[in-house]
Parts: C-alpha cells; structure tokens; sequence
C-alpha cells in the first residue's frame, strides 16, 4: 500500500458539513458516550474562531451538573476559552485552523470526561453513605453489596445494596442525571413487583420533580437521611 492510498482512504468522508454556525467538522476525539465531538469553524473578515458549538458541556449536563471548573482545567491545558457554554479559541492565521480545531477538540473531549468523573466519585459517595446508614439498622451479613437480581426479562441487573433480612429489599443510589435515572428506572421497571420485595432508590440532594414522578412509577423514591427508618420499618 502507497502513502496515497491510504490518504485517500481516510479522506473519503463526509467529515466537514456547511451549517449556519459555520463549517463543521466531525472528529475522532469522543465524548464518555462514544459520540464524536464536533468543531465549528467559521471565518470573519480577519480571523477564524473554532467552537465545540456547547457539545462538552451537553455531555456533561446529560452525565449529571455541568460545572466552570470541568471546563477551566481542560481549557487551560490546552490553551483555548471556555464561556457561556462553548468551548473555544480564535486565530487570525489561517495555518493555525488545524491546531485549533485540535485543541478544542481535544479540550470538550478532556471536559466532558472530567464531568464523568466527578459524577463517578459523587456516586461512589453516596453509596457509601448509603451503607453506613443501612448498617445503622441492619446487621452488616444481611447486606449484600454489588448484588445482581434477575428481571422479568430475563436479564440480571446490577443492584447497588440487597437487604436480605426478613424480606429482600433491593436498593440503588440514584441522582440528577440521565444515566442514572434510566438505570434506576430500567432496573426496577423490568424486575416489577414480587411478594416479600421491596425496591428503593435512594437519593440525596434535589430531584427534578420529572425524575422523581419517573422513578415512582418504579421504586419508592428515599431521600437519603430517611433511608435507617425506612428500611428499619420494613424489618
């Protein structure tokens, strides 16, 4: 194979779309969810401004709160501004285009995993929250932790707690966003109702009143600092 060829393989792509907020360009850099991100590029009378078009910071508010300093540090690592949302960064040399394209690219690519993180750390919290207070009430060999219970579907679901005292009461952390609402949501909704079972999802913070009529439907909804007398009333 000659090097032509293979550029050619690679080029062959509809990559670069005109739109109205400039020419955009789909690159390989990708958010936590696989989607490519994309960079728009447009072009005023003496300079060129490159943006993520805001797609870091919807990464991050589907993960869970997008907050400035996820956006700050993946900017200044790579040289390019963050405000109201857009990752960017302005050059007046047409040479440059490609390094800029590249850095916000990579900059959204670096914010957005930044958010997932911090929503990782802020779950493995609240789990452990969860257990303290759960231990409170129940003595620790009837907890079971990293549990898995099979659904109507036949599919086994992952379940952050199982209380196995008396009954089984399956329990899982949830928070505002829309990878853990659907978790909790798909989860309950699928293992449904069985005598001797109770499934709660357990939060700690704010709900958006959506969220929590969603998950209702599934589970009984327990804002963390309830959790001891809930489960100590269905022993």
């Amino acid at each position: 194979m000659k090097c032509a060829e293979l550029s050619s393989m690679l080029t062959q792509s509809n990559d670069c779309v005109e739109t109205d907020s400039g020419v955009r360009f789909t690159t390989h850099c990708l958010y936590p969810s696989s989607d490519p991100v994309e960079v728009f590029v447009a072009k005023n009378s003496s300079s060129f401004r490159v943006t993520d078009g805001g797609g870091a910071w919807r990464a991050a508010q589907s993960i869970g709160k997008a907050h400035d300093n996820m956006f700050e540090k993946a900017c200044r690592r790579h040289s390019v501004t963050y405000r109201g949302g857009i990752i960017f960064a302005e050059t007046d040399a047409s040479e440059w285009v490609r390094a800029a394209v590249l850095a916000v690219a990579n900059a959204s690519m670096m914010a957005a995993r930044h958010a997932l993180e911090t929503q990782e750390r802020v779950s493995k919290s609240l789990n452990s929250m969860i257990y303290e207070s759960l231990a409170r009430v129940v003595p620790k060999h009837y907890i079971a932790r990293d549990f898995e219970y099979k659904g109507r579907s036949g599919h086994v679901w992952p379940i952050d707690f199982a209380v196995t005292q008396n009954e089984v009461m399956l329990i899982k952390s949830v928070s505002q966003n829309g990878n853990s609402i659907n978790s909790n949501y798909a989860t309950f909704g699928d293992i449904g109702e069985a005598p001797k079972l109770s499934k709660l999802s357990v939060f700690d913070g704010e709900l958006k009143a959506d969220s929590a009529a969603l998950l209702r439907q599934v589970a009984s909804l327990v804002p963390l600092r309830a959790l001891d007398g809930t489960v100590g009333k269905g022993l």
